[in-house]
């Protein structure tokens, strides 16, 4: 079976995943590179298409133009991975997506709350199912890794480590990081953000001394009563050779996703084995009780209660027990790209 996808690869590799154990031919390109020897385009991320820039009302119609043509002789296929994209709060993508939502032959849905929340977006006609975000099962085994130290110079043997991996989208979850960490007993304790929000970087023509001082006055008012020597941000994604060395070296990971309809680190916290602050939204509420992980009421904000019983002795305990390892084995690539491939032929078929 031959997939297009009409933008290019994402950063994340969870679509690598699916296609080591996938017997269709994925093409990644340009919404125009399309031709009719495909069986399926397959949309991951409308924002894509134009290279996340908000796209004119000449260019939807001409994306109209060609998604018409192609289901001429093909199905367009939606992995649904939210409604909205990622706090636009000016809505620019919102007629891209109206647009996508309305030529749609399937949807995937990553958790029964979206199927069920968000069906009526689509056609009577639009084919709909859930299948899971995959583990990062390329990460295990022989994969090679990077120290953490060469990206963070700081020593982590003795620490207690708290990370919190994946782009920081907002303030609002840069304080849920802080909130979350602050409320960690242990005495050790040291957070590491790789990609934290980028309210701290100012423009380069500002004086190096100005933004110096400007950075330690925000850090300060931000995350008192933290010490210095309590936290290592960056502002870059690392590499994955770095982010396992970390997740290895982490004890606990925080999920700071407040309005996510879903999030992929949650399943590179179960690819190996991390006890995680999993907030109670969107299809994140179903992996957590799938896995019995306390959850976190964001209107409660009982981050306390859940963060004692995570970092409890006796908690990872569970990654050992017969049931875990046969919820996780769901989610393995090789699980998911058989589903997905099942899934393509009832769009076509129907």
């Amino acid at each position: 079976m031959n997939v297009f996808i009409p933008h290019k690869k994402d950063f994340n590799i969870y679509f690598d995943e699916i296609m080591n154990y996938s017997s269709c031919m994925y093409t990644f390109g340009t919404f125009t590179d399309y031709n009719s020897s495909f069986d399926v385009v397959n949309i991951q991320f409308p924002e894509a298409i134009f290279n996340w820039e908000k796209p004119s009302q000449t260019q939807l119609e001409e994306l109209e133009y060609n998604i018409i043509n192609w289901k001429k002789s093909s199905k367009l296929v939606l992995l649904f991975n939210d409604h909205v994209s990622h706090y636009d709060s000016n809505n620019k993508f919102k007629k891209l997506f109206d647009l996508v939502h309305k030529h749609c032959d399937g949807v995937i849905h990553l958790g029964k709350y979206s199927l069920k929340k968000y069906n009526s977006l689509f056609t009577d006609l639009c084919l709909q199912e859930v299948i899971y975000h995959p583990l990062y099962q390329s990460l295990t085994g022989d994969f090679k890794i990077k120290n953490i130290k060469y990206k963070f110079d700081i020593g982590l043997s003795d620490k207690y480590v708290v990370s919190a991996i994946g782009n920081v989208r907002s303030k609002e979850e840069m304080k849920f990081i802080i909130s979350a960490f602050k409320k960690v007993s242990t005495k050790n304790k040291f957070l590491i953000v790789p990609k934290m929000y980028d309210f701290l970087r100012l423009p380069k023509y500002f004086p190096y001394r100005f933004r110096r001082v400007y950075k330690a006055l925000i850090e300060k008012w931000y995350f008192y009563p933290l010490k210095r020597n309590q936290y290592a941000f960056g502002l870059t994604f690392i590499d994955y050779n770095m982010i396992v060395d970390l997740l290895n070296k982490t004890s606990l990971m925080i999920i700071p996703r407040m309005r996510s309809l879903n999030s992929g680190i949650v399943f590179l916290g179960l690819t190996f084995d991390k006890p995680m602050l999993v907030p109670k939204i969107g299809n994140l509420t179903e992996i957590g009780e799938q896995f019995k992980f306390p959850l976190l009421d964001i209107n409660k904000k009982n981050f306390k209660e859940v963060i004692n019983k995570l970092t409890d002795k006796n908690f990872n305990k569970i990654f050992k027990t017969k049931e875990y390892k046969e919820n996780k084995q769901q989610f393995h690539p090789q699980n998911i790209a058989s589903k997905y491939e099942v899934f393509f032929n009832k769009v076509i078929q129907k």
